[in-house]
C-alpha cells in the first residue's frame, strides 16, 4: 500500500497574474512615495528665493559709493555708531584723504558731542572741544587739510588718556625695525607705537610706519572702529 504524501497546490495562471499585478502596484507605490519624499526634502532645504535688492540712495540714509569697498563694513559700522552722517549727495568718498576736521568730528561724536553749540558747525564744535581739552597741536591746525597717520594717532592717544602700555618695552625694536622711525618726532613716538601695537595702523609697506602718510576716509573709518572695539570704555578725560 503506497503512502500518500500531500503536495502543495500550484497556483494557476490567474493567481500568478494577480500576484504580479500586486507586486507592480507595490513597486509603483514605493517609487511614488520615494519621489514625493525627495521633493519635500528639496523644498525644505532650498533657500528662499532672494528678493531683488532695491538700490539705496542718500534719501534712505545710505552711502551710495562704498559697495564692495575693502572698508565697506567699517564705514557702515561708523555710520551706525554715529561717527558721521550721510551727506545730501550720498557719497562717502572712501579713497579721498580725511581732513583733520573730519577726524575730529568723528572723535567728538564718539565722545557724545560735549559742549555742542547750535551756532557753530560740527567742525568748529569739534575743534573747540579738542583745543579746550588740551589735545595735541594738530587739533588747532587747519581743519580742511588732510590728517596724517601721526596726527591721527596723537589725537586717539590723547583721547585714550595718553598713557602708554606694554608697547614701551618694544620701543627699541620698533626704532630699529622701522626704516623710517627717524622721521617720527620723539614726542610722537609713544602715540605712533601705541597705535601700531594696538593695530590701529599697519605697515603700508614692509618695515615702513609712514608717520607723514595721509589717512583716507576709509582708513579713518577702520581706525575709529578698531579704536572703539579695543578701548570700549571711551575717553577718561571726557
Amino acid at each position: 500500500m503506497k503512502e500518500w504524501i500531500p503536495t502543495l497546490a500550484r497556483p494557476g495562471p490567474q493567481a500568478i497574474t494577480r500576484e504580479v499585478s500586486f507586486l507592480k502596484k507595490q513597486i509603483l507605490f514605493f517609487l511614488t512615495a520615494l519621489l514625493v519624499l525627495s521633493v519635500l526634502v528639496s523644498c525644505a532645504s532650498a533657500p528662499d528665493a532672494a528678493e531683488p535688492e532695491a538700490e539705496l540712495s542718500a534719501a534712505d540714509g545710505a552711502f551710495t559709493d562704498i559697495a564692495d569697498h575693502p572698508m565697506e563694513y567699517e564705514i557702515l559700522e561708523g555710520l551706525e555708531r554715529g561717527l558721521y552722517r550721510v551727506p545730501s549727495d550720498g557719497l562717502f568718498r572712501p579713497d579721498e584723504p580725511a581732513t583733520r576736521g573730519e577726524f575730529l568730528v568723528a572723535l567728538w561724536n564718539l565722545s557724545e558731542r560735549p559742549g555742542a553749540s547750535d551756532g557753530e558747525t560740527e567742525i568748529q564744535n569739534a575743534v573747540n572741544w579738542a583745543v579746550d581739552a588740551g589735545y595735541p597741536d594738530s587739533a588747532s591746525r587747519s581743519p580742511d587739510e588732510p590728517i596724517t597717520r601721526q596726527e591721527a594717532m596723537e589725537l586717539l592717544f590723547a583721547h585714550n588718556g595718553g598713557v602708554s602700555g606694554v608697547e614701551t618695552m618694544l620701543t627699541g625694536i620698533y626704532d630699529s625695525g622701522f626704516l623710517d622711525s627717524g622721521r617720527i618726532p620723539a614726542g610722537a613716538k609713544p602715540a605712533m607705537y601705541w597705535g601700531f601695537y594696538n593695530v590701529l595702523i599697519r605697515e603700508p609697506e614692509l618695515d615702513i610706519i609712514d608717520p607723514s602718510g595721509t589717512v583716507s576716509r576709509g582708513d579713518m573709518a577702520e581706525i575709529m572702529i578698531r579704536y572703539m572695539d579695543t578701548f570700549r570704555s571711551g575717553s577718561p578725560e571726557n
